[in-house]
């Protein structure tokens, strides 16, 4: 892996840094491996390919990042990943450190000391690691820096949408109830849909008396195999047991494996037992789990099962506002992205928000962290390289076939001057949908509905956008066009 000479004068301010050995190069290619299993292509092609690992004279390990953007994302996304990767595919204990290419001094994180930490609780039996949140901790005592460092991730910042306004619900409740409103809790849906996102931000804000841990099935089954190994489990099962609310995240992987599964369901019996709050995740159902252990099976199935789904356009554009708006507040107070490049964003990449973050933050690198414009040619650049899910571009002509189908009118209907009410409310849906599915301006999409004025247009939006919420007719008759569009 070719380090290029920046990286190299970082390294050598703290010690001079070595070539990178066979082993090191070797674990550094079995943790991009695994993240780019866990992550996606998409966000790893867009901000993981682009680490380099530096090893200098003492044996530490340098995540260096080409830019403090990319090592903030790395802090806020994978944390004590990193850290917990890095600790099981090399047997020596190392401190981690993030920087930033060319940097004088390397960025200091919290991150060695999370290394430190879970060699302590690999020596005694557990291995535990957390993303954006402490381990385990008292959170009326929680260092006021790691909330800082995880604020990203609250329900604040959490966009809530038709997709996932269950499961936001579910996790507040849980974050501010004395007592667990239901046991155990079972996030599921598509990944890059918010389900790590909604359980640090339980983390972030549970009761100031409550102790949390984080763990994801990878850790819980490391630790625990770990304990085997050294014929000592109890210290692993206080560990896990002794807290007040246990996540566990992707716990698919824990499935298929008989060991793990029964202490995996004993340690969610005794938590209930003991009326402490249990939350999990994975990208698939209770029901769809390999687990063979009816018993576990059934703990599952008595719990709270709440999807997440792939979020719509309204949500999609929330989730772009909320990025732009992260962007200017940690890294970029001058970022400017037009109205009309943020509806694009949101119309085009429909996969995940994982993907939406990792476009636009592309975009960021390539145009405001070069002193550039936003700007839409930009933004289709990122789309043809990033292997990410994206919609055809719809077009006011599509919108208006779709709407002329539905309502048994013609296309000539809708741009004439006729105002019957069998043409008025198709056309104002077909404009209304024309605002919000496409990145046209209001004078452009009145041109093309028979030279209408602006006005007319906004005053068709604004009329469907009140009527909307109250008249399910109305919405109905918007979904059915929308799903015509789609087809």
């Amino acid at each position: 892996m070719g380090l290029n000479n920046s990286v190299y004068a970082l390294a050598d301010t703290t010690a001079p840094a070595t070539t990178m050995g066979s082993m090191v190069s070797g674990v550094w290619r079995e943790v991009r491996a695994h993240l780019r299993r866990e992550y996606g292509d998409t966000v790893f092609a867009a901000e993981i390919a682009r680490l380099r690992v530096v090893e200098d004279l003492n044996q530490r390990i340098l995540i260096v990042s080409p830019n403090e953007f990319s090592r903030s994302w790395v802090e806020d996304n994978l944390g004590s990943r990193l850290a917990a990767l890095w600790a099981q595919y090399d047997q020596t204990p190392r401190e981690i450190e993030l920087c930033v290419d060319g940097q004088a001094l390397p960025v200091s994180s919290d991150l060695s000391a999370e290394t430190r930490q879970g060699a302590a609780h690999r020596a005694s039996g557990a291995n535990v690691g957390v993303q954006g949140a402490p381990s385990v901790q008292d959170s009326s005592t929680m260092n006021p820096e790691p909330q800082q460092k995880s604020s990203r991730f609250t329900f604040d910042t959490f966009m809530v949408g038709q997709a996932n306004v269950m499961a936001a619900t579910a996790a507040k409740a849980i974050a501010t109830s004395p007592e667990p409103p239901f046991n155990p809790v079972f996030f599921h849906g598509d990944y890059g849909v918010g389900k790590t996102h909604l359980m640090s931000a339980i983390v972030s804000s549970c009761a100031p008396a409550k102790k949390c841990m984080y763990l994801t099935a990878e850790e819980f089954l490391n630790g625990f195999r770990s304990a085997l190994r050294q014929n000592n489990v109890q210290p692993f099962k206080d560990q896990v047991r002794t807290c007040d609310v246990l996540l566990i995240d992707d716990v698919h992987f824990i499935a298929g494996k008989p060991r793990t599964e029964d202490e995996f369901l004993h340690t969610l019996l005794a938590m209930i037992a003991e009326n402490k709050q249990v939350v999990l995740a994975s990208h698939c159902t209770p029901s769809e789990l390999n687990i063979t252990d009816e018993r576990l099976r059934s703990v599952l199935r008595g719990g709270f099962a709440c999807p997440l789904q792939s979020p719509d356009l309204d949500l999609r554009r929330k989730i772009v506002d909320c990025k732009i708006t992260q962007a200017r507040t940690h890294h970029c107070p001058d970022l400017d992205v037009p109205e009309a490049v943020r509806d694009f964003l949101a119309a085009r990449v429909t996969s995940s928000p994982r993907d939406l973050e990792g476009v636009l933050n592309n975009v960021i690198v390539r145009t405001a962290y070069m002193g550039l414009p936003v700007t839409m040619d930009t933004v289709e650049d990122v789309l043809r390289e990033l292997p990410v899910k994206t919609e055809r571009r719809l077009t006011v002509d599509d919108i208006q076939k779709a709407c002329a189908a539905h309502f048994s009118i013609s296309v000539s209907d809708l741009t004439s001057k006729r105002r019957t009410q069998t043409v008025v409310r198709p056309r104002h849906i077909a404009m209304y949908l024309a605002k919000t599915l496409t990145t046209r301006s209001l004078p452009d999409i009145g041109r093309r509905f028979g030279g209408r004025d602006h006005s007319t247009v906004i005053h068709a939006v604004n009329k469907i956008s009140e009527r909307l919420p109250h008249d399910p007719t109305l919405m109905d008759d918007i979904e059915a066009v929308k799903r015509q569009l789609q087809n």
